[in-house]
This record gives C-alpha cells, structure tokens and sequence, in this order.
C-alpha cells in the first residue's frame, strides 16, 4: 500500500518556459499517450488500437510523477526513482537513470534486480517534478517522503545519453515543481524559497537580494534565513521571457522581473530589508484577492500573455477561474464554475475541465462557456483533437466527446482504475 504523505498532490507538475522550446515530436499516426500506475501506453487513434506499452511492475500501484515530450523523446519519471527516456513511435528505451532520494548512487545498490527493487520499494514514494527540456540538458528536481530522505535535488542530465551533468542540493525537502529557465539560469521554487542556481554548473547563486548575513561590529555574524515568501510557493512557476510569474498557495500571484542577469536592478545584498516579505515593491505586480483562496490543485497557467488559475471563495466551496493579465496584474475576467472541479487545462484555445458528472468548456478570452452532464467521469485531463472533439480517459476506456451533437462515444475499450494516489496523464499528438 502507498504512504500516505501529508504533502501537497503531485498532480501539477506543469512546465511552461518561453525560453527553453522542446521539438514538435512526429508521430505515424494520430497518437494518444497515456501514463498511469508505472505503466505508459501508446494508442493508435487512426485504427483504436494500442500500439506499444511499458510496465514499471514495482510502480503499479500508483504514480504521481508527469512526463514531459521533446520531438520523438518521452522523458518519463516513476515514484520509484527511475527516469526513462522512451521513443515516442517504438516505445524502445533510449536511456534510463535511476535516482535513490540521496543524490548521488548508493554504495551499497545491489547486483540482484530482487534485492534491489525491495530495497527501491522502502524509499519509495520518490517524487521527481515534470522534467525540463533545455536544449541538450533534462532538468529534474526531485524529493522523497520525509521520514526517509533529508534532502531534495535538482538534477541535470544529458539528453541524448542520460549522463548526469551535474545535481545541486536545494534548500527544503518541499519540492514538486518543475525548474523555470529564466534569463539564462534556472529558478526553482522549493516551499517558500525561490532559488537561483547557475545553468553551466548548478551553483546556487544570488539575485541581488539580501544574503542573510548581518555583520555589526562587536557581535557574532547574525545569519536569517532569506528571500522566503510568506506562504508556501505551491504552484508551478511560468516565464514570458521578461517575467517570472509565482504562486503562492493563498493563491496570492507575484510577478518578479529581474535584469538580463537574472538579478533584481540595484539591489543592496546588505540591507536586511531588502527580502521579498519586508519589501513588496521588488515585484512588478501582486495580485491578491481576499475573498478567494487557491483551491487545492493549485492550478496555474501561462498563455499567450494571460495567467489562468482557480480559486474558490473562503467561506464554500464554488469555483471562480480567473484570467489575470501577465502584464500588470488586472483581472481581465472570471467565470464561475460548477462545484468540485476535478481538472481543467488549456488546449487549443478552449479551457477544458470537469467534475464528476460534469463537462466544462469556455474560450480563453471568457467567451461561450458550456456546461454538460456526462456519464461517465473523466480520469484524466481532457485535451482538444480538433475544433470540435475532445478526449480523455474513463474507467472503460479512452473516450471521444463531441460538442457539436454534446454526446461521448468510447473509442478505445480498456480498464483503468480511480487511483487516489496516481495522477493519469495524456497526451494528445496529431499526425
């Protein structure tokens, strides 16, 4: 059985980075990729039929961790610490890595696949946030459950053979989300740090902020802890290439814009007051409403200059999406949404979301939202095939919504289970 971990879900490990653009991947046929419970499956939507499938038998019973495309490269990470490099069209294995939770490989790994995997079994789960391409480098940060590791890591391998280029140790053992790249250095934020770390070596470097130590003539050097943020930055980070965007898990959104160093304009390291809670003014806006507090999918995304989240209203539980501007911070409009909702995503200019007995859509400019009772409720996120059919994943199998007659047909029959703790991801590739 899963641990149980008093820890915030896996199930947002999003990337989105102007700056660091992956390849359009080609495939042979209209492919859905789906990823659920140590298992990837790659479905034929020209014929419905399964093409090719892995099977992590030591994941089986859930994971939590999200894959990530570059051209025919499925980057895929499992709770158990291994990340795999597959091709998209063969299923064949390119690379493969494994992580333990303690940074680097053990002395003590075993030989035997048997006494290995129990070995892998009792550190696990092993989370490691939605894999960053970066031109040749995957960026990876990855933690464990508390009570068995003590430190988390961000890692950077090579693309094409998987060779580690180098790992840093991040600063808490709270970290889900994947690494940004930003002004040609990666941030990542980590609870309620955000830190900057060199992209040629890793090296945690500084932002032009106060640096923690105070230095008064006659006492001890006073060292505090810095740049932390009030409340947990439970939410993935974006970047337009100017602006990095943060969320906090309040729902509060900072917009920090930093010099083409990645450092803030004439900061002072010095000045103790100089940190992101005692001087506000460091950020470009902050958009913050106290009615609303962010709901527990924390939720965030970057599109084409606007940032989409979902909070909900303090004091129950109805949903409000919202689209605030990237550039100042205004609310450029929200819609309530039905109760509960389960996922919603961007695909193809339309937001696509559900709970469970209910199908939602609107444009992305606010416009034409729609409701529909559904059957069966959808397991997985629901992505755009064209400009009026969606698909996504229920327990009898892969399902076809269409908007214009309102009705789902199941396209592909296979079972898939209501896992509490296994996130089941698609992927949508048009030939």
């Amino acid at each position: 059985m899963k641990k149980l971990i008093f820890l915030i879900s896996a199930s947002i490990f999003l990337g989105c980075n102007k700056t660091s653009k992956t390849e359009s991947s080609k495939v042979n046929h209209a492919t859905l990729l789906v990823a659920t419970e140590g298992h990837i499956f790659n479905f034929n939507l020209d014929e419905n039929k399964m093409v090719w499938q892995y099977k992590s038998a030591i994941d089986s019973a859930g994971n939590r961790n999200l894959f990530a495309l570059d051209g025919q490269n499925i980057f895929m990470p499992f709770e158990s610490g291994k990340l795999i490099n597959f091709d998209i069209n063969s299923g064949k294995i390119i690379w493969q890595q494994q992580i333990y939770g303690n940074g680097d490989q053990p002395l003590d790994m075993s030989n035997d696949e048997n006494e290995e995997a129990k070995r892998l079994s009792s550190k696990m789960p092993l989370f490691m946030a939605k894999p960053l391409v970066d031109g040749q480098n995957i960026l990876m940060a990855s933690t464990g459950q508390p009570s068995e590791v003590s430190s988390a890591w961000l890692y950077n391998f090579n693309k094409a053979d998987g060779t580690k280029n180098w790992l840093s140790e991040l600063p808490t053992i709270y970290n889900y989300f994947a690494p940004v790249k930003y002004r040609n250095s990666y941030f990542v934020n980590s609870a309620v740090f955000l830190e900057k770390l060199s992209a040629q070596n890793g090296v945690n470097t500084s932002y032009g902020m106060f640096d923690g130590d105070v230095e008064i003539a006659g006492q001890p050097l006073q060292h505090n802890e810095v740049n932390q943020f009030e409340r947990p930055l439970y939410n993935q980070m974006y970047t337009d290439g100017n602006t990095l965007f943060i969320g906090s898990e309040t729902g509060t959104i900072y917009a920090l814009n930093l010099d083409k160093d990645g450092n803030l304009p004439n900061g002072d390291i010095s000045d103790p007051n100089n940190t992101f809670i005692k001087n506000p003014k460091v950020f470009k806006w902050i958009y913050k409403n106290d009615k609303l507090v962010a709901k527990r999918s924390h939720i965030l995304f970057f599109e084409d200059g606007t940032l989409y989240t979902e909070m909900r209203i303090s004091s129950n539980t109805e949903s409000n999406l919202l689209a605030i501007n990237a550039e100042d911070g205004n609310l450029e409009w929200g819609q309530i949404l039905p109760s509960d909702v389960l996922n919603w995503t961007i695909s193809h200019g339309k937001i696509i979301g559900n709970n469970a007995n209910t199908l939602f859509y609107i444009d992305t400019n606010g416009k034409n939202f729609t409701k529909v009772k559904i059957k069966d409720k959808p397991l997985s996120g629901i992505e755009s095939i064209d400009a009026t059919h969606f698909i996504y994943v229920i327990q009898k199998g892969i399902e076809i919504f269409d908007t214009q007659t309102q009705t789902a047909k199941l396209a592909i029959a296979k079972t898939f289970k209501d896992n509490e703790y296994n996130n089941l991801q698609i992927k949508y590739i048009s030939k």
